[in-house]
């Protein structure tokens, strides 16, 4: 995937080339997950970029803090429903609903990154929701992987920290 090799170039990195238990870590999640996400976590692994951007990735294996995460929010839902307006429009993503929010990624200050999971549509067609902390989704149509390089390269992208925008050498820091 062309994102996942010019993310790895950015920030100076070589593939980890791990083994993951795709098959585990999709029944948990109880659906298909997009082929981006997977080579981005076989590449990177678990870890943070610029000390400010964290995807929900693997360690390899069946570890999964997507999984994790997700399992997380349901449960933090179910206890407290009043979490679930952080959703809306769209809801919390539910194996054998339609679409909701399937959410990979968060920032030290409070952004939250996502899929709009959509189950009548194959996962490498789900767009990108972000949000500032406070805000409302926004709809990016890219992939995980693009929208991580634009957010951390691209000069012009504006909003959530703007790294890009500041010009310096992304960097990214494995976590051990």
């Amino acid at each position: 995937m062309i994102w996942v090799d010019r993310l790895m170039a950015a920030v100076d990195e070589r593939p980890l080339g791990l083994a993951v238990d795709w098959s585990g870590i999709e029944f948990r999640m109880g659906g298909a997950l997009p082929a981006d996400y997977k080579e981005f976590c076989e590449c990177f692994g678990r870890g943070e970029f610029c000390d400010y951007l964290t995807v929900y990735a693997t360690r390899g294996g069946a570890d999964s803090e997507l999984a994790d995460s997700q399992e997380a929010n349901r449960r933090l839902g179910e206890r407290h429903p009043v979490v679930m307006n952080g959703y809306r429009p769209y809801g919390l993503h539910r194996p054998g609903r339609s679409a909701g929010i399937l959410q990979w990624g968060a920032s030290s200050q409070g952004d939250e990154f996502a899929w709009l999971a959509d189950e009548s549509k194959k996962p490498d067609a789900w767009p990108v929701l972000a949000r500032e902390d406070a805000g409302g989704w926004r709809r990016y149509d890219m992939s995980m992987s693009e929208f991580v390089y634009r957010l951390l390269v691209d000069e012009s992208c504006e909003g959530f920290g703007g790294f890009g925008a500041t010009g310096q050498a992304p960097y990214f820091t494995i976590s051990p």
